[in-house]
């Protein structure tokens, strides 16, 4: 029986193809090479990695070696008169068994599965594990040899036996990350649609994410820009304040209930009105390239180039703010001047006054500034 004695570095077969079986959680690609070498090892004609329906009898072949897929288009059409999956409570997770084993060579050649499918490809003997078990499925992993070679043995059932559990433990490693990854790309998804630039950063002001809406901002040097590799204030001045805000942030404690936002207020390029930056933590995250985690921080940005809803606004509901309020709040929040909102709300400047004095009461505010301030850590995102 031909076998593989050592890797290809020289190592003990099983130990370098452990190796290759790890790997291929970090890479998926490699799956289809873990397999090929798999079939090498336990001198099987096909090994495939899928999964078995066992209510529509459907298989899918996630990897398969050879990998012209000629088996598994094959398999699709006889997958659900398939005799080694009869039982569903044979297939628990981490067992190793023969095809003999759910049903004898016998009974297995007067089967439609047999005629149509395996005897035209020379194959009869199956050795497979259970990769993973859930209610209505099973991951196999499965090895196939010619009807001329030797069925498999206790030996090779020991092998698979001993790969199992790297094969489970490195395909489970595989389903988180990609899990993580998909609703990642899902929630970035709806920030890329979001006209509020948005800006995730570590610690040291590195920016991991930006939004459409926050790359536009940068190019423009409205409040923030890059300077090499950190995101820095576009005002010389106010840099330091800013990557001491985000270094300080970066140290909160999101697992407490209530983490108050910082609110910053940055220059910007006249005649433009400064841009208000809610700065809050967004808790650690492992970085690979330092071995360990760090922390994160969001900056939501808020300017004249923002639009807010008053009708819908947290803040105005929170301090019981009238319509009008509401309006003048909103505005005040977006950075524009009292003359600018008389003339967008058909009023005198006096009345916006007026208005203005009676936010400021409702609200326990002095100011302008500490209102945007408080308006920005209450309703920090827009609809």
């Amino acid at each position: 029986m031909a076998r593989l004695n050592t890797g290809s570095e020289g190592m003990p077969a099983t130990a370098s193809l452990v190796r290759a079986i790890h790997a291929a959680a970090v890479n998926v690609g490699d799956w289809p090479e873990v397999l090929e070498r798999m079939r090498a090892h336990l001198d099987a004609r096909v090994v495939t990695l899928g999964r078995h329906e066992f209510v529509t009898g459907a298989d899918s072949l996630m990897f398969e070696s050879p990998g012209n897929r000629a088996f598994s288009g094959g398999m699709a059409e006889f997958s659900a008169r398939n005799p080694w999956f009869l039982s569903s409570e044979d297939y628990v997770p981490s067992r190793v068994m023969t095809g003999d084993e759910l049903i004898s060579h016998a009974d297995l050649r007067r089967t439609d599965f047999y005629r149509g499918f395996l005897q035209p490809r020379g194959l009869l003997h199956l050795l497979c594990g259970v990769v993973d078990r859930r209610p209505h499925c099973a991951h196999v992993l499965a090895a196939y040899r010619a009807e001329t070679q030797a069925p498999f043995d206790a030996r090779e059932k020991a092998e698979l036996v001993g790969l199992l559990d790297h094969v489970t433990l490195s395909l489970q490693s595989q389903w988180r990350w990609q899990e993580a990854h998909d609703l990642a790309q899902a929630l970035l998804g709806l920030s890329d649609h979001d006209a509020n630039p948005t800006i995730l950063v570590t610690a040291d002001g590195e920016p991991i994410y930006s939004n459409p809406a926050a790359r536009l901002l940068l190019e423009r040097h409205q409040g923030l820009q890059l300077d090499g590799a950190r995101l820095v204030a576009a005002s010389p001045g106010e840099r330091r304040l800013l990557s001491e805000t985000i270094a300080r942030v970066a140290r909160d404690d999101t697992s407490k209930d209530c983490v108050v936002p910082e609110v910053l207020t940055l220059a910007n390029a006249p005649p433009q009105p400064p841009v208000v930056v809610v700065v809050r933590a967004a808790g650690q995250a492992f970085c690979r390239q330092v071995g360990a985690s760090r922390g994160l921080v969001m900056l939501a940005v808020r300017g004249s180039h923002s639009g807010h809803n008053p009708a819908t606004c947290v803040f105005a509901r929170q301090y019981e703010l009238t319509a009008a309020q509401s309006k003048v709040s909103a505005l005040v929040f977006a950075g524009q001047s009292l003359s600018t909102i008389a003339q967008s709300l058909n009023l005198s400047e006096n009345t916006v006054r007026s208005h203005l004095k009676q936010i400021f009461q409702k609200t326990d505010t002095h100011g302008q500034m500490e209102l945007v301030h408080l308006h920005a850590r209450v309703c920090p995102t827009l609809p």
